[in-house]
């Protein structure tokens, strides 16, 4: 019985040290045979149709990068997401010219005005477009951004960059000058914060508009036709080849309304050629109305007299009849008061050899004694 029992004890220790050695041989990574998935599905037994696809894209995307490292150029798509990062602008430039910030304050009460604008820092940056008419600066004196012609605008504060105003604590119009005019995108807010008109701008012009040029390098505007919100309205100018204003007004919906003025290429004194009157809006029947003309000399030689229907009627305050005294009432008190009557003077004339009749305000009292008033008692 012992003897079954060790022999039986030796067989099992003898068959756990060959599961030891084994299992230390089976540690070792298995080869697999990669023509079963190849092949597709269970060994080509149940294919998508997509294998011979698959070969073919990869095919391609090694030709395509053995053509490319054959032109010297390596490593093209982490140079493609280098350059696609985003540059962060800094806060004291906008669009590559630095900026300083301007604090402006008017008004008082309910109508306390606050100004946040930015203006350019350095004067050799200041590159003007020639097209301008006006440009917004911020004017100290006033502590405010105002308007002022180009002309006028050496050794301004010229706006650049964000601009944000407030009234009474709460904004109500934000956006951004690019060189004194407006850029970008330009929004307006309601007493409760809420969007009110929304509105962008490409380098003082409405974005979206049609441009005109006398060149094929497109450096010299010939017209500006506005477009908002896919109609012909805003401000339309057209210029001469030098860049001066050929003429300018509003469209509404492709209809000219308001003031229209045109401009001489060059002159003397002022360039203004004529000035038109247009009707009110776009639903208006009027017709346009010249209203003067200019030689290049500024010299006015033709000038309209403006309709009757155009001037205001003067309004006096309603008679009450209560209020109105009679001469009866009157002509016991007034009896001795002097008072103006018309009196008739007729003159000869040598020179015409006739009598004129004048007609002259006098009064009771002239050329003789003045009638002193009476005792009124109290």
């Amino acid at each position: 019985m012992l003897s079954r029992f060790l022999l039986f004890s030796i067989i099992l220790s003898l068959s756990l040290t060959a599961q030891a050695q084994n299992r230390v041989i089976s540690t070792n990574k298995p080869l697999i045979d990669t023509t079963v998935h190849e092949n597709g599905l269970f060994n080509g037994r149940l294919s998508t149709g997509l294998e011979e696809k698959a070969k073919e894209a990869k095919k391609f995307k090694e030709d395509s990068k053995a053509f490319i490292e054959s032109l010297g150029v390596k490593d093209l798509g982490k140079k493609i997401v280098k350059t696609a990062k985003k540059k962060l602008q800094p806060k004291d430039e906008y669009v590559g010219i630095k900026t300083e910030i301007r604090l402006g304050s008017y008004g008082s009460g309910v109508r306390m005005t606050a100004e946040e604008a930015h203006v350019v820092k350095y004067v050799e940056d200041e590159a003007l477009s020639p097209y301008l008419q006006e440009i917004s600066i911020f004017d100290p004196a006033q502590s405010r951004v105002t308007t002022i012609p180009l002309k006028e605008a050496k050794n301004a504060q010229i706006c650049h960059g964000p601009f944000k105003k407030y009234v009474n604590q709460k904004l109500v119009e934000e956006g951004f000058y690019y060189m004194g005019v407006k850029d970008g995108r330009w929004e307006n807010y309601g007493p409760e914060n809420e969007l009110e008109n929304k509105v962008y701008y490409q380098k003082g012009f409405l974005k979206g508009s049609y441009f005109q040029y006398y060149d094929a390098s497109k450096k010299k505007i010939k017209e500006v036709i506005p477009r908002q919100y896919g109609k012909v309205r805003g401000t339309y100018q057209s210029f001469y080849a030098n860049g001066n204003l050929k003429e300018a007004g509003k469209l509404d919906d492709s209809v000219k309304v308001g003031i229209w003025r045109e401009y001489h290429e060059v002159g003397s004194g002022g360039r203004l050629k004529k000035e038109w009157k247009y009707r009110a809006d776009k639903f208006d029947t009027a017709d346009p109305i010249l209203i003067q003309e200019r030689d290049q000399q500024s010299k006015i030689i033709f000038q309209t007299k403006e309709p009757i229907s155009q001037h205001k009627p003067v309004k006096f305050p309603p008679l009450n009849p209560d209020d109105e005294d009679s001469e009866e009432d009157d002509l016991p008190q007034e009896e001795g008061i002097v008072r103006s009557h018309p009196i008739f003077v007729f003159t000869v004339i040598p020179s015409k050899n006739k009598l004129a009749e004048l007609q002259f305000i006098l009064s009771a009292g002239f050329m003789c004694t003045p009638l002193t008033p009476p005792d009124i008692p109290v």
